[in-house]
Formats: C-alpha cells, structure tokens, sequence
C-alpha cells in the first residue's frame, strides 16, 4: 500500500492544508476516527503539492467542491460536496474528508481516476465532473 501511495500526485490549496492539518490535530485528540484514516490523510497532506488558493487549478477537487465521480466496476455515478467533519450529511450528498471516499478523492482532477483500498476491497473511481469549488469563484473562506 504505501508504494501505492507514492504514486499519488495532489494539489492542495494552502488554506485547505492548514485546516485540514488542524483538523488531524482535533480529531487525534476528540474523535473517534480511525487512526489509520487519519494517518493516511497525514501521508496525502505531506506528499502533496501546495499552492495558494488563487493559484488553484479550476479541474482539482479542494474542500467544499461538488464533484461527480464514477465507480468504473459499476458505472455508478455519485455526487458529493466534501466537507468537513461537522457538515457531513450524506443523504443531502455532503461527504466528510475523515471518510474513505473524502480522503481518496482530495487534490485529484477531473479525468482522473483513483484507485482506493476501501473496507469493501480495491476499488476505481473516476473524478467525472466538477459542479462547484470554491477557488474557482474566489470565495477562500468557505
């Protein structure tokens, strides 16, 4: 797994990163998130590459974009905002970034495809579409 790690290339805005660092932080502390989640999360963060968010590429999936992605195996389609912890809802299609899913899915671009050792086994997901992200319409604080 962690040569498959390696392997990921990610953009992250630098606002992104600070709060999700921060988060890692609290949830270590207060959470009952899996270590191993958290862990991975921390190896994304620390393999990625940092921009400021205005120089964030309007194809990458940050905090709080709305994404359409596919299950190749499947060809399910599913849409998802990312959020933080405290906004997860998924059954308005709100997908917390302590989540498998969330974290498989950060920094990635429209066109990508993703594969993902979930509970479930190894699975592809393909980033299809992005609906909204936040750096594309300059709102930084959301």
């Amino acid at each position: 797994m962690k040569d498959f790690m390696k392997a990921r290339n990610i953009i992250l805005s630098a606002l992104d990163c600070a709060r999700l660092r921060d988060l890692i932080i609290t949830a270590r502390q207060f959470s009952s998130t899996p270590s191993v989640l958290l862990d991975t999360l921390e190896g994304e963060l620390n393999r990625a590459t940092i921009l400021p968010p205005e120089e964030i590429p309007p194809y990458v999936v940050t905090m709080n974009t709305c994404v359409r992605l596919i299950d190749i195996s499947t060809g399910k389609t599913m849409t998802y905002t990312l959020v933080f912890p405290n906004d997860e809802d998924l059954q308005q299609g709100k997908l917390s970034i302590l989540s498998d899913m969330g974290v498989a899915i950060i920094g990635f671009s429209v066109g990508s495809t993703v594969e993902w050792h979930f509970p479930e086994g190894l699975r592809s997901i393909r980033i299809d579409m992005i609906y909204f992200q936040p750096e594309a319409t300059k709102q930084y604080e959301m």
